[in-house]
């Protein structure tokens, strides 16, 4: 096992007391393995001690470089995902895929040198996060809005609650995680009065 496999598996130990959810400790652990790759493969170096920025900079313009699905961490999985056979494969990574790859090795350095004080220096201290290309979502009309509302069958408590989360939204724009939080306590039912 070599210095950098060694201190993922223990970052790993370390997320999992945390209680990150399985999707964040598999995106965790595919980006480092996957960069892992990278440093033994370009530069020679297992050891996290040897990273350096440059290092980091290289990897994210090898990731604009090198396409979807063409690096895998395990050359078996292309046996069984055969990812040669996917429509986008060697396609261009997108700029969010980018910035999480990016996101999850400064969690890692981090880690290494604020938590477990391996490291000397923070290679990712001036490495900034790739700014994702925000995509525009398409609005409904208020002719779609209209025909979505009438699918709730507002006859029934379930419809009906449906039927108000989905005003509450479309009205306030806050999302569906800070409606599901709400409670009867948050609200203020003092009437209102005209001045």
């Amino acid at each position: 096992m070599t210095d950098m496999e060694f201190h993922i598996d223990n970052f790993m130990l370390y997320c999992s007391s945390k209680n990150l959810s399985r999707k964040t400790l598999a995106s965790y652990e595919q980006s480092l393995k996957l960069f892992t790759l990278f440093l033994k493969q370009s530069f020679d170096i297992e050891d996290v001690k040897k990273v350096q920025s440059g290092h980091i900079r290289q990897y994210i313009k090898y990731l604009r470089e090198r396409g979807k699905y063409t690096v895998v961490n395990k050359e078996e999985s292309k046996n069984i995902n055969h990812p040669d056979n996917r429509s986008d494969y060697k396609k261009d990574i997108s700029t969010t895929t980018i910035a999480n790859y990016v996101r999850n090795i400064k969690v890692f350095f981090n880690y290494l040198y604020h938590a477990e004080r391996e490291i000397p220096k923070n290679p990712v201290d001036s490495i900034d996060n790739p700014k994702p290309e925000r995509k525009m979502k398409k609005i409904l009309t208020p002719d779609e809005i209209k025909r979505v509302l009438k699918q709730f069958d507002s006859s029934t408590i379930h419809g009906y609650r449906n039927y108000i989360i989905t005003k509450l939204l479309l009205d306030t724009g806050m999302r569906i995680g800070e409606c599901l939080s709400l409670f009867p306590e948050h609200f203020d039912y003092t009437p209102i009065r005209a001045s």
